[in-house]
């Protein structure tokens, strides 16, 4: 037999498609003819609302913004950045609607300068877009104001971009702020594809590359909404001295478990203890306490997690025969 490439003594094939994918790469446009020209065919291919702003208008903002100094490159920056704000106002209008935002609050956390600004307004957009009530709140103030205007808002959704270590920065103290608060929103930060060393480090329990991974994050974590309709499942989170208390509501089953499971786990470094307080759901299904079983076999929840003890629970699991398979914070009275 004639050795190929791609046997073990000659390692992996080489991957000529990957070069030609590189060779091919488009360059940012560098003004505003162009940037109209590359949305226009990104959006004839079906190329997602995100992946365009992602991968056309904000290149092209950034490599105006590498112009150099000078009269002349300032005008072409300010003209920059009034054809990047046209555009994304084109981009808002074809974006995916819903209405599992309606009656729920949301916050953007805007960096300064005009990238931050545009980033800002970009997830903005797409919020107001699934019927979210979207309030922006800029970076530019101490984190202690921030905090408070993130409190005042009463938001259960914060999102912010984390494209690089400037982004990161400048929401670092905030972030560690509000994470301290009784109830704390979900926080979100989106990289627009630029995972760094530093957006990987941001506090925030999801990193997502870009605006069209939010849907699909926010209706797993958050649960549907629209118009007349309850949210079928959600938690209450809030601090009794140094303990993280979670409290679900709505129907636990398999599903909501998993959720349960992502919120407790992306903040179990974060508390010396988080007790999980059963009481608020409708029903607890055989699947869904089969669920948490296997969640505390498979991650053990000792020491830093438990559950609230109660009388409804621990005859649910009795009656699932499921006693004893889950820690519980005080013995029954």
């Amino acid at each position: 037999m004639v050795p190929m490439a791609g046997d073990p003594q000659f390692g992996p094939a080489p991957d000529h498609g990957a070069r030609r994918r590189r060779a091919v790469t488009p360059q940012p446009p560098r003004d505003p003819v162009a940037l109209r020209e590359a949305m226009e065919a990104a959006l004839a291919a079906d190329v997602g609302t995100g992946a365009t702003y992602r991968d056309v208008l904000r290149p092209f903002l950034a490599a105006v913004g590498d112009a150099g100094g000078g009269p002349a490159a300032d005008d072409r920056r300010a003209v920059a950045r009034s054809a990047a704000q046209a555009a994304l106002a084109e981009l808002s209008a074809v974006l995916p609607t819903s209405d599992e935002g309606l009656g729920r609050r949301a916050a953007v956390l805007a960096p300064a300068g005009v990238i931050g600004e545009l980033d800002s307004r970009a997830l903005a957009d797409v919020l107001d877009a699934g019927g979210w009530s979207t309030q922006l709140i800029g970076l530019d103030r101490e984190a202690g104001t921030i905090c408070d205007e993130v409190l005042d808002a009463r938001v259960e959704l914060l999102v912010l971009p984390v494209a690089d270590a400037a982004q990161v920065l400048a929401s670092q103290r905030a972030l560690s702020l509000i994470r301290r608060l009784n109830a704390p929103p979900l926080i979100v930060g989106v990289t627009f594809a630029s995972m760094s060393d530093a957006s990987a480090a941001v506090a925030a329990d999801h990193v997502v590359g870009d605006t069209d991974a939010l849907p699909s994050l926010l209706h797993r974590r958050l649960g549907g909404g629209g118009p007349g309709a309850a949210v079928p499942w959600g938690v209450r989170m809030h601090r009794d001295g140094t303990t993280l208390v979670v409290a679900p509501f709505g129907v636990l089953d398999d599903t909501t478990v998993g959720r349960l499971r992502e919120i407790v786990e992306t903040r179990r470094t974060l508390y010396p203890a988080i007790l999980i307080d059963l009481r608020e759901l409708d029903s607890l299904s055989t699947s869904g306490l089969t669920a948490l079983s296997t969640w505390s076999t498979e991650t053990p929840w000792p020491p830093t997690v438990s559950a609230l003890r109660d009388t409804r629970t621990t005859t649910a699991l009795s009656t699932a025969g499921l006693s004893n398979t889950i820690p519980f914070a005080q013995p029954a009275a």
